[in-house]
């Protein structure tokens, strides 16, 4: 890319947010997240009677004392969570000041940012219909530069399809799926809408927690048009003109509030979270912002 991506101002604050998946780990190496199985963190879970080969110093002396019987304690096994940070690297998000790739790229490496600080595995994705990337498995805080190298190396080009390509993603391990997309595609609105469904659809039936975040740019919230212009689709070069009357602006704005309405509600209904982005917005308000709305604190 040839925006610097990331810089001193992108940190701020970073450090202070941490990211708490509601869903309980069952797999994975030793991390910061609290697993239904039984290891040797601090925080008590339960008893069991002693077995030999127990090790002696969790049996709970005063249980003896009290039922003259040996009981070991059980502590709360932490693991690592795993998270697939999936970009939409299709020619429609190369488009608006400041750019939505850009914006795109900054959200993933927040979330890996803040994923990697917390001990945890992230490995990043980027797709569009004809292709599909995916990155090593990082971790450790040291994984950040690597995980920052990748995803400056990102090819914004093609066509979306956002359920076909994320189909193409394995998903071995119960984790979170975070997608980062502008979610247009050459489809109506509700054949769109019905693709972002099939899509958390199937990354719920992979065992994801799903986060969206949903990137525009300030022209696509607010265009400002005049005249008779010629309108390029990024993703197939069709040309349409038109031209910019009050009438035709304010359907625009209601087609596009109502596939941001459709799209929040999808979200909501096959219990995903949903985050609409717009690319002037810097990481500190992204964060915050979701925070405010919940959709990031239980996350």
């Amino acid at each position: 890319m040839e925006e610097k991506i990331f810089d001193s101002s992108f940190f701020n604050g970073l450090n202070r947010v941490k990211i708490v998946t509601r869903i309980t780990m069952q797999g994975g190496r030793s991390g910061m997240r609290k697993s239904a199985a039984k290891g040797s963190s601090v925080e008590f879970a339960d008893f069991r009677e002693y077995v030999p080969g127990d090790d002696i110093r969790r049996i709970d002396w005063n249980t003896y004392g009290r039922m003259d019987k040996l009981f070991v304690k059980l502590f709360v096994e932490e693991r690592e969570a795993y998270y697939s940070v999936i970009t939409d690297t299709s020619a429609s998000m190369d488009f608006g000041k400041p750019s939505k790739k850009v914006c795109a790229a900054r959200l993933a490496g927040a979330v890996s940012y803040m994923a990697l600080n917390n001990l945890d595995r992230v490995r990043l994705s980027a797709i569009c219909s004809d292709r599909i990337l995916n990155s090593s498995d990082f971790t450790g805080r040291q994984g950040f530069n690597k995980a920052m190298a990748w995803l400056g190396s990102m090819e914004f080009k093609g066509k979306t399809d956002l359920y076909r390509s994320i189909r193409g993603i394995p998903f071995h391990q119960k984790g979170v799926a975070v997608i980062i997309s502008d979610l247009f595609s050459n489809d109506t609105t509700d054949e769109n809408i019905e693709s972002i469904a099939d899509t958390i659809r199937y990354l719920r039936y992979m065992k994801q927690e799903v986060l969206i975040l949903h990137v525009l740019s300030p022209e696509e919230i607010e265009p400002v048009v005049e005249g008779t212009v010629g309108l390029e689709d990024a993703e197939t070069g069709d040309i349409m003109r038109v031209t910019a009357t009050s009438r035709l602006c304010k359907q625009y704005k209601h087609v596009l509030d109502r596939f941001l309405n459709k799209a929040r509600e999808c979200a909501k209904h096959y219990q995903a979270h949903y985050i609409p982005v717009c690319s002037n917005e810097s990481i500190d308000t992204f964060i915050y912002k979701g925070i405010r709305s919940g959709q990031l604190e239980n996350f």
